[in-house]
This record gives C-alpha cells, sequence and structure tokens, in this order.
C-alpha cells in the first residue's frame, strides 16, 4: 500500500493559474443609493445599466498542504488543507455611458462611469480526496470549501443635466431656460483591504510514488467565490508539488 494510511506532508507546491473576475454589476449598489431619492432611478433604473466588464488576470502561486489517507483497499479516501499564496490582480475595463433619457416629467442627460478591482492574494481550501491507487500511482479527483483573501476598490459616479440646454450648447446648462436646466453629479467609492471571501473547490490530480515516503503531484483546481460587492471570481491553476508521508 504505497499511497494509502498515514498524515501526509507537502514539503512545497508551485502553481500558475488564471481567473475569470466579473465585474459588470459591482457599480449597481452605488448608483442604487446614489439616486435613491430621484425619480431617474425610479423609472429608467440607472443603476441596472452596465458600464464594467470582465477581467481575466494571472498569476503564479506557491504553498503547501497537509493531509490524512485512509485505505479501503484500492480505494484512497482522505482529506486535506492546501494553503497557497497568489497574486491575481484584475481591473474592470470601462465602457462609460452618455445617454439622454426621461424620468417621466423631465428630460435628462446622464451619464454614468466607474472603476472597479479587485486582488486575490491568498487561497486556502479545505477538501476531501478520493483516489484510486494503481502500483505506484493514485489518480484521484477533490471537492470542498474555499476561504480567499482580497483587497478591492471600486467607484460609481453619475454627472448629468435635468432638462439640458437646447442646442447649439447642451452641456453649458443655462438655468434661466423654461424649464430651467439643473446640473447634477453624484459619486461614492468603496475600498477594502484583506476581504474574506468564501466558495467552493473541485479538482483532481496524479500522484507517484518515487522514493519509500516520497511522492511527486500534478493537479487542477477551479475555486469559484460568492459574490462580493457584486464582484465575482473563479480561479483555474494547475500545480506540482513533492510530498512526504509518514
Amino acid at each position: 500500500m504505497l499511497l494509502g494510511l498515514g498524515w501526509v506532508l507537502r514539503r512545497g507546491q508551485v502553481g500558475f493559474g488564471s481567473t475569470t473576475m466579473d465585474f459588470s454589476t459591482a457599480t449597481q449598489d452605488l448608483v442604487a443609493h446614489e439616486l435613491r431619492q430621484t425619480a431617474l432611478e425610479a423609472t429608467q433604473s440607472v443603476s441596472t445599466w452596465q458600464v464594467l466588464g470582465k477581467a481575466h488576470p494571472s498569476s503564479t502561486s506557491f504553498g503547501f498542504f497537509v493531509g490524512y489517507n485512509v485505505p479501503w483497499e484500492s480505494l484512497i479516501l482522505g482529506v486535506e488543507a492546501n494553503y497557497n499564496r497568489t497574486n491575481f490582480l484584475g481591473t474592470a475595463p470601462v465602457t462609460p455611458l452618455l445617454l439622454t433619457t426621461s424620468d417621466g416629467s423631465h428630460v435628462d442627460n446622464v451619464n454614468l462611469t466607474g472603476t472597479a478591482s479587485m486582488r486575490i492574494t491568498d487561497i486556502l481550501t479545505l477538501r476531501g480526496r478520493a483516489g484510486w491507487e494503481v502500483g505506484n500511482l493514485l489518480p484521484y479527483v477533490t471537492v470542498g470549501v474555499a476561504v480567499g483573501r482580497a483587497d478591492l476598490a471600486r467607484t460609481a459616479t453619475v454627472v448629468g443635466q435635468q432638462d439640458p440646454t437646447p442646442a447649439p450648447d447642451p452641456l453649458a446648462c443655462d438655468p434661466a431656460a423654461a424649464p430651467p436646466c439643473i446640473p447634477f453629479a453624484y459619486s461614492e467609492a468603496d475600498k477594502r483591504t484583506g476581504a474574506f471571501l468564501f466558495g467552493w473547490a473541485l479538482g483532481g490530480g496524479l500522484e507517484v510514488m518515487v522514493m519509500p515516503h516520497v511522492f511527486l503531484r500534478a493537479e487542477y483546481e477551479a475555486v469559484a467565490f460568492s459574490p462580493i460587492w457584486n464582484i465575482t471570481a473563479i480561479v483555474q491553476t494547475g500545480r506540482v508539488g513533492m510530498g512526504y508521508k509518514f
């Protein structure tokens, strides 16, 4: 039983991964708060207008894991904790919106824009493992929960004119016009350092015993985090490492 019963301590692991960060609704609650008492939000739902997109940062990672295996003939069951230090930094692409719309009794020029970023620095997974031992090989699958840490920042800005001055200079916003042109401007920002993320993890890999107590491993893992500030992140990582079983 080469890869069966016993504690396993990985001496080290390195990997490379990519992330899909979806910022498309990151400004939604900020804009809704800014315009909460306006007819413009009530009639046109400006907060749902999408100005941010998705980012796909990549990063190397390094870390370690500890676990415990129990054999059932060739079936190997186990649990393990897996930690990795990362640097996934994503900045949302921005497409500002400049629209002319109506709030029922007034015409409005509305310019909506925003920013958002996320930097994932740490990922810890607690997962169950099931594998099938074939000689000195152990292919396996994993499933579990994930905890991460990230730095986040976002802004949302809404500026415009109610009943804008007609051409040729609609941006002048003449208050003496009839009806009077009224400029407006709203802006909010949020920033958090070391925010906790929670989600699930799914993966699989292959271990090879190269010495009586030493093995090598190659694996793939996908981690999906629940939304924070309406930002979602899915991290996919390939890793290689070496471990010691005793």
